[in-house]
């Protein structure tokens, strides 16, 4: 396994992860793992823990509940994969929502505290746009329920002068190596797409923040 590069100050530049451009089959390839990885297989593998966690317990009720929600956001994750498929322009009020819906299955599932700050939101986002953030929203939360050990995570969403930014930060034991090393790369080319970038601040004990800028000048 490749180890992540973490400079002396913690901070890691995420793009050094991503290799130099392929020709069109190999980006097609690319993006298709990484919608994969982050969309149908996230929502995948947290239905299987969801399972056998059911199997060593009795009184269903609240857990099926739970286990019924993850299924309708893997149907729904192939649903807008569908509609980037068809590459059919639209915008996205439901942001702030979505998220909101990341951070309560997060607290659902485990003992993590999961808050949301939203800071000049925009009220709506360009579909693909939308699309992609919330896939490094669900990323870095698939790595803080997976390998982060935290207690608390919040997620702040600001709209700066010409850029939105999205920081997910945790109080966890910080990343190690390269834990979730593919899903960082997926983060930093979602971000790459529209001219942004990923960072991450992470030192051993005091939890990892990642942090996504990209340009934004309106929905119009």
């Amino acid at each position: 396994m490749t180890s992540v590069p973490i400079a002396a100050s913690g901070a890691i530049d995420v793009p050094a992860l991503a290799g130099p451009p392929g020709d069109a089959l190999a980006e097609a390839r690319a993006w298709l793992a990484r919608e994969l990885h982050d969309g149908a297989v996230q929502r995948l593998t947290v239905m299987a823990v969801e399972i056998e966690r059911l199997k060593r317990r009795g009184g269903l009720g609240a857990e099926l509940e739970q286990f019924q929600h993850t299924t309708r956001a893997a149907i729904n994750d192939l649903r807008k994969l569908l509609y980037d498929l068809r590459d059919e322009p639209a915008v996205d009020a439901r942001f702030v929502e979505s998220t909101r819906e990341l951070l309560a299955e997060l607290a659902g599932a485990t003992d993590v505290e999961a808050d949301l700050a939203v800071q000049s939101w925009p009220e709506e986002l360009p579909y693909h746009l939308s699309t992609n953030l919330h896939r490094v929203v669900g990323e870095a939360l698939s790595n803080v329920r997976r390998h982060s050990a935290a207690t608390r995570v919040t997620v702040t969403l600001q709209a700066l002068d010409g850029s939105l930014a999205v920081t997910v930060a945790d109080n966890g034991r910080g990343i190690l190596d390269a834990e979730g090393g593919f899903g960082l790369r997926g983060m930093s080319e979602r971000a790459r797409q529209f001219g942004g970038r990923v960072t991450i601040e992470s030192s051993s004990g005091r939890g990892t923040t990642v942090r996504c800028i990209v340009p934004f000048g309106g929905t119009r």
